[in-house]
């Protein structure tokens, strides 16, 4: 979010979201959610942050269910 609003470097913010995306794809390795991290990757490497975190949004729902899985 820092990079967005252009105060953080960059580069950083891309290795960032990089290592989080990579952590994301441990965990979500269905077809739907490797597409949405696919985007959020490409979009990093391109330094589209924006649209990095809008696919990695759409990652929440499901962080959600497996989350209440765990709890139930």
């Amino acid at each position: 979010q820092l990079a967005l609003a252009g105060e953080a470097d960059p580069e950083e913010a891309r290795r960032q979201i990089l290592r989080g995306v990579e952590q994301l794809s441990q965990v979500f390795t269905d077809p739907e959610s490797r597409a949405h991290l696919t985007t959020a990757t490409e979009s990093a490497e391109a330094r589209r942050f924006y649209q990095a975190m809008k696919a990695l949004r759409n990652l929440l729902p499901r962080e959600t269910r497996l989350l209440s899985v765990q709890a139930g």
